[in-house]
């Protein structure tokens, strides 16, 4: 039986409503600014966080941000949220990348997260002295293996061409094994990899990000402790920054985008649900009265 033409145009209103409905729970509380804090963050973000939190001033943390701008949504603001405790706790982070096509986002990453900290501390942080952003060298596993022999060999400059040498930030770091952290953000296997060829050759403590998708995938390296602490999708960002807040600073303004991300998808989530409710009372009504069959 064919479809009267006036309901196939209410239909076709209807669908257009939602996709506004939709658009505005997403874009609504980025441009209002609303920020959802009524959550508990992860027993794994917390490790996570607690970890970084309890090393000792200069402490070189090194950072790898194994991703390129497909999964920038979710794992930008964790990059960012970690660096800032980084320098919030006095830290010396060494950045790097083994993604060719991340190379420019992580340089963001790290410049993003130097202007928020400079502005929240009121101290002025300089390339090479108080954080090390290396780039991108290729080898993959050969690479790291390389570092965990000679990470200055490995990185013989900078991103920005100085020479690592005799850089203030990598004092006291000759390879992989001289450093007590490792935390790899990444779209990819890039875990599995630093645990097997870095984490459990050089005996350094290693805590990852992932996206959403993987993040059932990495229980059992959480289980078995190779794996310290994990932050998981945009939800990961959101715990992050959510303890920074929670933190003996927490006056200064840590929320980024992963709690602001979370608020629209939480809204985006709710509408999906009441739009299923609606439409389901509006055909149980309809059978109810004999304009629906079938």
């Amino acid at each position: 039986m064919a479809i009267p033409q006036a309901e196939l145009r209410r239909l076709a209103i209807a669908k257009h409503v939602i996709f506004v409905l939709v658009a505005a729970a997403v874009i609504v509380p980025f441009v209002a600014k609303v920020y959802q804090r009524d959550f508990k963050p992860t027993s794994y973000a917390e490790d996570l966080f607690q970890k970084v939190h309890n090393l000792d001033a200069n402490t070189r943390v090194l950072i790898s941000l194994d991703f390129d701008p497909g999964s920038e949504a979710e794992l930008l603001p964790m990059g960012v949220a970690i660096l800032r405790h980084c320098f919030q706790q006095r830290l010396i982070p060494v950045v790097m990348t083994n993604y060719p096509s991340g190379v420019d986002l992580a340089r963001t990453i790290v410049e993003e997260a130097v202007a928020k900290s400079e502005v929240d501390y009121g101290r002025k942080l300089t390339s090479g002295r108080d954080y090390a952003y290396l780039g991108f060298r290729p080898g993959g596993v050969n690479l790291v293996l390389n570092m965990g022999e000679n990470l200055k060999g490995a990185f013989q400059t900078d991103y920005y061409g100085k020479p690592t040498e005799d850089m203030p930030a990598l004092v006291g770091v000759q390879s992989l094994k001289d450093l007590k952290l490792v935390i790899d953000i990444t779209s990819s296997a890039w875990v599995e990899l630093w645990i097997v060829y870095g984490a459990d050759r050089f005996g350094f403590e290693y805590g990852a990000g992932v996206t959403a998708v993987m993040g059932p995938d990495m229980y059992p390296f959480l289980q078995s402790g190779q794996v310290i602490g994990l932050l998981d999708g945009l939800r990961g960002a959101a715990d992050y920054e959510l303890l920074l807040q929670r933190t003996e600073v927490g006056k200064l303004d840590k929320t980024g985008r992963g709690i602001l991300g979370m608020t629209a998808q939480s809204a985006a989530h709710v509408l999906v649900i009441v739009l299923v409710l609606a439409a389901n009372a509006r055909f149980i009504f309809r059978r109810a009265t004999g304009r629906e069959k079938g």
